[in-house]
């Protein structure tokens, strides 16, 4: 004699089923799509990645701020101060740069 639970039971082994074809048809139609999409556009796998988020950008170095020109070492300034400029003073290795103008068109 079969029990009500057990008719449920069946009757979830056969939904479970269902359900694991169907996603996989849906996955697959969708991958497709996703592939079409892909190739119409041109989209590379790196931004693919990115925009699925399973790589990330990396931020641009930080310009050097010191510079050694007997060496050619250089320093953005952040993180602790490099074995060649300890004891010697930050102002004799500082790069100028010449300052940009705050308005486009104006003179610095």
């Amino acid at each position: 004699m079969i029990t009500e639970l057990q008719d449920l039971q069946a009757q979830l082994r056969e939904l479970n089923i269902r359900l694991a074809d169907v996603k996989k048809g849906e996955k697959q139609a969708y991958l497709a799509d996703v592939q079409e999409r892909v190739a119409l556009y041109g989209i590379s796998e790196d931004e693919l990645l990115r925009a699925a988020g399973f790589r990330k950008s990396r931020k641009p170095r930080a310009p050097a701020k010191y510079y050694a020109p007997s060496s050619g070492r250089q320093w953005s300034g952040f993180g602790p101060r490099p074995k060649w400029l300890e004891g010697k003073n930050l102002d004799d290795y500082l790069i100028e740069r010449a300052a940009k103008p705050w308005w486009p068109g104006e003179e610095a």
